[in-house]
């Protein structure tokens, strides 16, 4: 139930046009962020009967890479949620909650658009 009041949530907000705050990241971050989301995506693909071995790897490669360049995994990451399907399947939403600078609401949500 939780679940679904969260995948309820996850649209509302967003006005369309405003820029990912992922951009304004370094460009380490900018992939390990992306490694994130995928390897979010493919952990709930596996338990949704997929598999998802790939992803895992890019996301440790991208932890590495942080480490080599001497940074922390403490980048600017989204929200992932999991969705509920039609017929038992699983799916994942992700996106960033950012303040609302009109002040009309408390949150906007921008959706995640990968990277690469």
């Amino acid at each position: 139930m939780v679940l679904a009041l969260l995948a309820g949530c996850a649209g509302d907000g967003y006005r369309g046009g405003e820029p990912s705050p992922i951009l304004t990241q370094s460009p380490a971050c900018q992939a390990y962020s992306q490694a994130w989301v995928n390897h979010f995506r493919a952990s709930v693909a596996a338990l949704d009967g997929r598999r998802g071995e790939a992803a895992r790897a890019d996301l440790l490669l991208a932890r590495a890479q942080l480490q080599q360049m001497q940074m922390d995994d403490g980048c600017y990451k989204p929200y992932c949620l999991i969705q509920p399907r039609a017929e038992g399947r699983l799916d994942a939403y992700c996106g960033y909650k950012v303040p609302d600078p009109t002040g009309a609401e408390l949150y906007r949500w921008i959706p995640w658009t990968n990277l690469n």
